[in-house]
Parts: C-alpha cells; sequence; structure tokens
C-alpha cells in the first residue's frame, strides 16, 4: 500500500519527468538502487550515508529501506555493473559491500522505472538537482539514502520545482 508520500512523490516524478527531458542535449539518467539492510549497523556505510545526516535528521526510528540514487551518463545497467564490480568507479556504498544481491533487474530495475529519470539535458545542474531532490524524497519517505551530494553544494530543495 502506498503511503501519501508517495503517492505525492510519484505524481511530481511524472511530471518532472516532462520538465526536464531534453532530446537536444547530452543526457543523464538517475537510477536508484537497493541497499542491504546491513548498511545500518556498518560505520563506515552510515558514515557516507546523505540522508538521514546532520543537516537531515531521522524522520523515522526504523527505516523504511535503503537506496543509492545515482546520476550517471551510461546505461544504467551498465553503471550498475560498474558499481557491482567494486571497481574503483564504483560507489563508495557499492565497494563496500553494501549494494544489494543480484542483477539489476532486481536490485535496480522496479525504482529506478518508478523513481529514476531518462535523458535529462545536461545544463544548468539539471540532472545533480534531480539527483538530489529523488534522494531527500526517498527520505522523507523513511528510507537511508547514499549517492546524491549536490544539495550540499547549493540550497534549493523545497524549492519549485525542488518542492
Amino acid at each position: 500500500m502506498r503511503t501519501q508520500s508517495e503517492k505525492a512523490f510519484l505524481a511530481k516524478v511524472a511530471t518532472l519527468r516532462k520538465t526536464f527531458q531534453d532530446a537536444n542535449e547530452r543526457q543523464r539518467q538517475i537510477y536508484v538502487l537497493n541497499i542491504k539492510s546491513d548498511a545500518a549497523s556498518s560505520p563506515k556505510a552510515i558514515k557516507n550515508r546523505v540522508f538521514p545526516s546532520d543537516d537531515y535528521p531521522s524522520l523515522v526510528e526504523r527505516p523504511r529501506g535503503f537506496v543509492y540514487v545515482g546520476l550517471t551518463g551510461l546505461a544504467v545497467e551498465e553503471r550498475f555493473e560498474v558499481h557491482r564490480s567494486k571497481s574503483s568507479k564504483a560507489a563508495k556504498i557499492a565497494k563496500l559491500g553494501c549494494l544489494s544481491e543480484g542483477s539489476y533487474e532486481k536490485v535496480g530495475k522496479p525504482l529506478t522505472d518508478k523513481f529514476g529519470f531518462r535523458g535529462v539535458g545536461w545544463r544548468d545542474k539539471k540532472p545533480e538537482k534531480l539527483e538530489s531532490w529523488v534522494a531527500w524524497n526517498f527520505y522523507k519517505m523513511g528510507y537511508w539514502v547514499w549517492g546524491s551530494h549536490y544539495h550540499e553544494e547549493e540550497d534549493f530543495l523545497g524549492t519549485p520545482p525542488f518542492d
């Protein structure tokens, strides 16, 4: 059953997908991957978490889930394989072994199809802002979130169209 915040998030995702797609620019994708619940007990994983954090305190006692929100110029399936390889280009949380087990079809496709973005134009930090906005919405729904960070550089969350 969907919560009210998830319904609102889905509605806003649909609107922003129309707003931010740009076939005339180099494009980027925003994707969401499941993280193992073990991350909640790993000091290194907790240190790298972006939501909650010192600036964004915990909203719930028990997280609803654990996700990584990422941004790539690759196909999301290719980027997933980089994370799964734990190579130098993988996200820190993936290098720590906290990525959920399984294929992209299991670990990333359901959440990415529902909440991710394809074909986001490159200009004006749109992809970076959108990535942080997606992560922030997962946080507001009670998830622990890794990955995004642009909200730490610029204060835009909660302002249109990132409200």
